[in-house]
């Protein structure tokens, strides 16, 4: 599994939001410089991360974005799925599965890796991967 680039930039701006968390917001330009990503890039990224809630937009001369929520309680699998939707590994795990084999003897192995993947990402938290950077 690969996770397409703007997932990517999502989890990296996110994960600058997160670092400068209670200190008030914090501009896309900051956030590119911090981690060196295009900015209009990022303002697709931020509209979709808004529109799931994740973060909070402010206007004005000391407008910017900050976390909805606190660090440790947005994972990386709100995170990803806010910009790339539902995770599925293969055919077989979309719903509804695009998979027209019922009785495969792969989608056993398909589910449980799918099943470890979610519940991973759905486990690690911004706060938790503020230390991993």
């Amino acid at each position: 599994m690969k996770l397409s680039t703007a997932a990517e930039f999502a989890v990296r701006g996110m994960a600058v939001l997160a670092e400068n968390y209670g200190d008030g917001p914090t501009t896309l330009d900051a956030v590119c410089k911090a981690r060196g990503l295009s900015k209009q890039y990022l303002v697709k990224i931020f509209s979709m991360l808004t529109r799931a809630a994740l973060v909070t937009p402010r206007r004005g001369k000391k407008g910017g974005y900050l976390l909805s929520r606190d660090p440790s309680e947005i994972t990386l699998l709100e995170i990803i799925e806010a910009v790339e939707g539902p995770l599925a590994v293969n055919f077989c795990q979309h719903v509804p599965p695009r998979c027209d084999e019922a009785d495969c003897g792969l989608r056993s192995v398909w589910t449980d890796i799918q099943e470890y993947i979610s519940e991973r990402l759905g486990k690690a938290t911004l706060d938790q991967c503020m230390t991993i950077e």
